[in-house]
């Protein structure tokens, strides 16, 4: 029997892309032995809808700061929808395009994964995909939480896999953005500077 291949996808808002979503997915090629890691940026996400700059400075950001790693790929699959950008749509996009022969791994933060149990179609998407959780030490009773309420398929098909702690988060970014404090080391430099050229993030 010939063995799938392994792809992974990592899907989210990108309000900047910083070094911790590019570590992750590195982490995710390494350790479950992926071919690639396709990032999606989401035009209209369905759960961060706040603060959220427009999606062309989003993919224009994500696109410069994968461009260096040949494990990584952009794709702008969510970006030609109207409405709410859903993961199972994107699976459905990507399980249709590279046929029946590869396995989807989704890849995602602690948060996201504590969340699952309030996502659309989430029966459907346990069965599409696997999903990476990166977890952080202070997380775990949030995720066996999160695990026991997904039903026993999620203890097959969700795998947790341990980071190199980087409490970076977008938000906390933006804020210093604003407040015109130095990002450097937080931020690969080409997505600093497009901040920079483009004035995002900028206080109003």
């Amino acid at each position: 029997m010939v063995e799938k291949r392994k792809i992974g996808i990592i899907g989210g808002t990108f309000n900047p892309i910083h070094l911790g979503h590019l570590m992750i997915a590195e982490v995710a090629c390494e350790s479950f032995g992926l071919e690639k890691v396709i990032f999606v940026p989401a035009r209209i996400p369905p759960h961060k809808q706040h603060d959220v700059i427009d999606s062309r400075h989003r993919y224009a950001m994500t696109a410069a700061a994968v461009m260096d790693n040949p494990n990584f790929e952009i794709s702008d699959v969510e970006m030609h929808r109207d409405g709410p950008s859903y993961t199972v749509d994107t699976i459905h996009y990507f399980k249709n395009l590279y046929g029946p022969d590869v396995e989807f791994y989704f890849i995602a933060g602690t948060d996201t994964i504590c969340a699952l149990p309030t996502w659309k179609y989430i029966d459907e998407l346990l069965e599409q995909v696997h999903f990476i959780g990166a977890t952080r030490p202070d997380g775990s009773a949030d995720i066996d939480a999160a695990l026991d309420a997904l039903g026993p398929i999620a203890r097959d098909k969700v795998h947790l896999m341990e980071v190199p702690e980087m409490r970076l988060s977008a938000t906390y970014l933006r804020e210093r953005l604003r407040e015109g404090k130095t990002v450097r080391y937080m931020l690969p430099k080409c997505v600093v500077d497009y901040i920079e050229d483009n004035h995002i993030y900028e206080k109003d």
